[in-house]
């Protein structure tokens, strides 16, 4: 049986999700343990959850002590499985549980970790102690991994430990057999002919979206905004609901969130490099732009951006609103339409990268 990891209810995590439609059409045996962290009520089968409020994107003491009680959650749960279990955790706070029970168990168990964010990087703004503490458990974790998951080559250079023959590369890349339920939309239409940008994702105050938010605001252009995260943010998205160059969709699935991506003109996926995670930021928005062919502006001098500037796929800009705000006004429809163009015809070569992978690799690896 695999067992998936993840500290979040699973619901709009599109990586996860890879892995579980994954095990649905190949009738694979499997149980997902999750943090049910804002008592979502859509919960998902084959489903073991933590039932504990926590905030997203939440800091200091409080932060420690729920991420604390939850890989103990974890490791407890783990244990009154009774069986010899392959264990795919995503990210530290499901991986390091996992291998604490590796060791501690007496089981063939397998564990493999999914580093979907470099940990000690994402706390950059905790004291200390939080932070050594994190860097001694990603080391321990990666020490006692079976086999570790990343999602671009180049974040090798993020982990600062010797991973050579122990990994592989899965990208975030769409998986879907089709794109049927990408159509234009009137919910998501604006009565005027400015550019749209659309926002999907989370909600933190290293995702620049205080400038986004502000151009809206300004009726420099329309904004299709969705998501969850930072409480900040989301009053402040709901001081401008009668914005009428802004609509607002709160924390939407995967599917309606590439469709918004589809009916905006261009993809917003700003990174604040005061985050040094940010730096190695896996380029989600790269793909699903490719899936929906809608060109992407990120942050220059990141992977994205460096990604995005190469391909002719977008727009690499400055952190600051002025670096928006001169890019809205220098945007010509008939570049879009060419990078729009660029974008459709690679997708051809990533769509069936995701599904080659869990297939063939990810097979092999879990003996599955």
């Amino acid at each position: 049986m695999i067992i998936l990891v993840r500290s979040n209810d699973i619901i709009s995590d599109s990586r996860a999700k890879k892995y579980i439609d994954f095990y649905k059409k190949n009738n694979i045996s499997y149980k997902i343990i999750a943090w049910n962290r804002t008592g979502t009520p859509d919960k998902l089968p084959h489903t073991i959850y933590y039932n504990k409020a926590s905030k997203y994107n939440q800091g200091g003491f409080y932060a420690v002590i729920d991420r604390i009680k939850w890989m103990y959650f974890v490791v407890k749960t783990l244990f009154s499985l009774k069986r010899d279990l392959k264990i795919h955790a995503c990210d530290l706070d499901s991986a390091y549980p996992a291998v604490i029970y590796k060791r501690l168990s007496k089981r063939s168990n397998y564990v493999l970790f999914d580093v979907f964010d470099w940990f000690s990087d994402t706390l950059y703004n905790q004291g200390k102690l939080v932070l050594h503490t994190f860097k001694i458990m990603e080391k321990a974790t990666i020490r006692n991994s079976d086999h570790i998951i990343i999602c671009e080559e180049e974040r090798v250079g993020q982990i600062p430990y010797n991973i050579k023959g122990k990994y592989s590369v899965l990208q975030n890349i769409p998986a879907f057999d089709n794109s049927e339920f990408l159509f234009k939309d009137n919910l998501y239409r604006f009565e005027n002919n400015k550019f749209t940008i659309s926002y999907v994702g989370g909600f933190s105050e290293d995702r620049c979206l205080d400038n986004l938010i502000h151009g809206a605001s300004e009726g420099l252009y329309n904004l299709l905004i969705a998501g969850y995260g930072t409480q900040s943010v989301i009053d402040k998205l709901a001081s401008f609901k009668s914005c009428p160059n802004m609509k607002y969709f709160g924390k939407v699935s995967y599917t309606d969130g590439l469709r918004i991506m589809y009916n905006a003109d261009l993809i917003y996926a700003m990174y604040s490099k005061i985050n040094p995670n940010h730096i190695y930021a896996a380029p989600n928005k790269y793909y699903e732009a490719m899936f929906v062919g809608k060109p992407v502006i990120t942050t220059e001098g990141i992977i994205v951006g460096d990604k995005i500037t190469k391909n002719n796929y977008g727009f690499a800009i400055g952190e600051r609103f002025l670096d928006l705000q001169n890019l809205i006004i220098s945007l010509e429809k008939n570049d879009l339409l060419i990078k729009s163009s660029l974008l459709l015809k690679s997708w051809a070569v990533y769509k069936d990268v995701t599904a080659n992978y869990l297939k063939g690799f990810y097979s092999q690896l879990l003996k599955i």
